[in-house]
């Protein structure tokens, strides 16, 4: 019985924000609903899916089944321990992480549910974060920035290779888990505000996140994989490899970073802050107006990514943010500094994001 409501349990968890009304969500001490965070940051999320099932989204939040003409209605059972640094409150999820590796589910969420018309029938299950990352096709592909577009620069390929690449920027609420997990529950940070935010964390500590979850600090270029469409998607082997300046015009000087190095009195549009948010723009988190190609966000602007970069160590940060004006040189693809591995609390902070190569 339960088994036959999996279609709509993952449609809630991995489409949450389909679920969300005009009036947003009424359970603020689980997680704040803001205009300027995108409604990505509602799927596979579970504090939507604590608040779903304590009725702060909708009145009738059971699942409802029709079988042989008679009505089912299937819940989440609050089964777990409550997380007292969110709340005292009974949790409608545990999080799970498996002690070793191994071919099965290596992190997710616990979940219990039951069946109101049949008493002591109820089902635990794991929830997977599905939402997270988006898979690098295979193909041949460019690093960097070339002086002289008839050369070759630096190729490689992951042919053979199953990479999946975060979409968006670790984020605080991703690094409460973590610190919840290891043990750091006085690192917390309970501001829910400030969840959706990147995390801004040390280079150290970043490493230390991405291989908890089995998982690296993104390499630059992967980065410019993700970032630089090629030119015939159809084609893995092209015999050129394009380099495009943005992820959405080949000619930098055609795009509106382009316009604004010209013509200094240049105004934003609500379009060129979707693409790439830098000064100027309003800010906005979890936004997928910014994809690239193969579905990664925040190419441009927003906000300075660090890389581990093992053809060139020293360039191994972004400095393309919203802390930069449009005319910017940075704003480019390819474009890297130096980032010594530490936080500058009087500059602006510096994201990362993750990625994993999965063995099939």
């Amino acid at each position: 019985m339960i088994s036959a409501s999996l279609p709509e349990v993952l449609k809630l968890w991995e489409e949450g924000d389909r679920f969300i009304e005009k009036k947003g969500l009424s359970c603020d001490e689980e997680i704040i609903f803001q205009t300027n965070v995108g409604r990505s940051y509602y799927q596979c999320q579970p504090h939507f899916w604590q608040c779903y099932w304590q009725g702060g989204v909708k009145e009738d939040y059971s699942i409802k089944l029709e079988v042989f003409g008679q009505t089912y209605t299937v819940v989440a059972r609050a089964s777990f321990e409550p997380i007292n640094e969110y709340s005292t409150k009974s949790r409608y999820y545990k999080i799970f992480k498996r002690p070793g590796p191994g071919i099965n589910l290596l992190y997710g969420y616990v979940v219990e549910l039951e069946v109101k018309e049949i008493p002591g029938l109820s089902q635990p299950m794991i929830l997977s974060d599905t939402c997270r990352d988006v898979f690098l096709p295979e193909r041949i592909y460019g690093y960097g920035q070339v002086k002289d577009k008839r050369e070759e620069g630096f190729i490689w390929d992951n042919f053979d290779r199953k990479i999946f690449i975060d979409k968006f920027y670790v984020t605080n609420q991703q690094v409460n888990e973590w610190h919840l997990q290891t043990g750091e529950r006085n690192k917390i940070n309970s501001d829910r505000k400030q969840w959706p935010l990147p995390a801004l964390l040390n280079l150290k500590e970043q490493i230390n996140y991405c291989s908890f979850y089995g998982k690296r600090i993104l390499e630059a270029k992967l980065f410019d994989a993700a970032t630089m469409q090629p030119s015939d998607l159809k084609n893995p082997t092209p015999d050129r490899i394009m380099r495009p300046q943005t992820p959405w015009q080949r000619d930098h000087s055609k795009s509106f970073l382009g316009m604004a190095r010209i013509n200094p009195d240049y105004q934003l549009t609500p379009l060129d802050c979707q693409l790439a948010q830098i000064q100027g723009c309003t800010q906005k988190y979890f936004t997928s107006d910014s994809a690239t190609w193969m579905g990664m966000n925040y190419a441009l602007g927003f906000y300075p990514e660090a890389f581990i970069n093992n053809i060139e160590p020293q360039k191994n940060v972004k400095l393309s943010s919203e802390a930069l004006p449009p005319h910017s040189e940075w704003h480019e693809l390819g474009l890297r500094s130096e980032w010594k591995g530490i936080q500058d609390k009087e500059n602006h902070g510096i994201a990362f994001r993750c990625y994993e190569e999965v063995s099939l």
